[in-house]
Formats: structure tokens, sequence, C-alpha cells
């Protein structure tokens, strides 16, 4: 079993599996400094800091992901239906960026777990969704392997979601959990899957295109966010401090 579940780290490149946890990281990094001082913001300053939530988190999620799967599988030349491709970015949003951003505003532990579960169930979402773009390969999945990282992954969003946001350990905490989550439920899924290569005449998008597509979504949402960040942080210092 520990084998089994060693594969999906195994058929992907090192420097990939490394990029991807960057990605994770930073992803986790942002949203803990987009929710700082929010026990102080407004109730329009909190929607603002929960719509990059959901944008920083859905995209992240997504970004991990297929960074991950531009080093999997280095023997195949994987292909990737565009439109799957682009569907699984909103699927992020949508699942895993939406209930992460909702818990700025639902604080009670019934809610927060009810959130780090769908989040987590968002991540499992999203990565079918991308897993089911692939074209030339037929994917097959061990049951028991695929839902031990569903479980992995709703445990670490349910117990980052319960993390006290308005102290340095909880954000800590926090931001260990989503990554463990979504590391976690990426490589177990990927080592519940066997892939078997088809004749097919759709020809998606290649290695070389995603590369493109991921840094471009990627760097131009966190640029964005970043920019984002720093004026919320700087207007929420600023009430903090009275003036």
């Amino acid at each position: 079993m520990i084998g089994v579940l060693l594969q999906g780290i195994l058929d992907t490149q090192s420097n990939f599996i490394l990029a991807a946890a960057c990605v994770c990281v930073f992803t986790a990094f942002t949203l803990s400094l987009l929710t700082r001082n929010s026990d102080i913001a407004t109730q329009k300053q909190r929607f603002f800091a929960a719509f990059w939530v959901a944008i920083v988190t859905g995209v992240g999620v997504w970004t991990t992901h297929f960074v991950a799967m531009i080093g999997y599988r280095p023997d195949a030349a994987l292909s990737y239906d565009l439109s799957l491709t682009t569907i699984s970015i909103f699927v992020g949003i949508a699942f895993v960026g939406i209930p992460v951003g909702a818990s700025i505003f639902l604080t009670s532990r019934q809610a927060r777990i009810a959130l780090g579960a769908l989040a987590g169930l968002g991540v499992a979402a999203m990565h079918m969704t991308g897993m089911t773009a692939i074209q030339n390969c037929l994917a097959t999945y061990n049951p028991i392997v695929l839902g031990l990282g569903v479980l992995l992954g709703v445990a670490g969003f349910v117990w980052a979601l319960q993390q006290d946001d308005t102290v340095a350990r909880g954000k800590l905490f926090k931001s260990v959990g989503i990554v463990a989550g979504v590391c976690s439920l990426h490589f177990v899924a990927i080592a519940s899957v066997t892939l078997q290569a088809i004749e097919t005449t759709n020809y998606g998008i290649g290695g070389s295109f995603l590369s493109i597509m991921v840094a471009v979504v990627s760097l131009g949402v966190f640029t964005l966010a970043v920019l984002a960040t720093f004026n919320h942080r700087r207007t929420l210092a600023t009430l903090r401090a009275g003036y």
C-alpha cells in the first residue's frame, strides 16, 4: 500500500513537485495576508477580502494541480481538452474558493467544519475535472486509494478552517492545513490512477501550451491579488491604528 501511495510522487518529476509545493505555499501565505485584521474590517472590506480569497484559493489550487501535471509521467505526452481545462479553473473558484472565502463570515465551529469539508470535496472535484481533460489516455482509478486522497484533502481543509485567524500561530496552522490538504489529495489521487494510451482524433493542448496557460493565468491573478492584498492590509492597518 505504501508503494502505491508513493507512486503519485515517483511518477512526477521532482522539480515540478517542488514548483507545485511552492505555488501552494504562496497561495496559503497570500490568504493569510488577506485575512489579517479581518476582525476590525467593515462589512464591505470583508466582502473585498472574501472575493480575493475565493479567487486566489481557486486559482492557486488549480495552478498547483496543473504544475504537478506538467511534470507527471514524463514518458507519456499527455494532451488536454482546452474547454475542460478552463472549466476546472472555475470549479476550483466555485467549490474551493467560495467555501474558504465564506469562512470570513461564518466563524462557528460547525460552520467552519462544513465549509472545510466542502472545500476539500471541491479540491477533489477540481482534480477530477482536470484529469477528465486528459484526451489521449483512458484513466481508471483504484477507489480505495482515491477515497483516501479525498479524505486527506477534506481533513486538511477542515483542520485549516478551524484555526484562529487572529493569532500568528492560527494563521500558520491554517496555511499548513491548506497546503497539506491540497498536496496530499493531489498526489494520493494521482497514485490511484492508471493511464492507458488510446487512439484519438481529438488533439488537445500539450505540455508547452499548458505551461503557458498556467503561467499566464496564475501570474495574472497572483499579481492582481498581491496588489489588492497590500492595499487591503494598508487600509486595515490604518484603521487599527485609529487614523
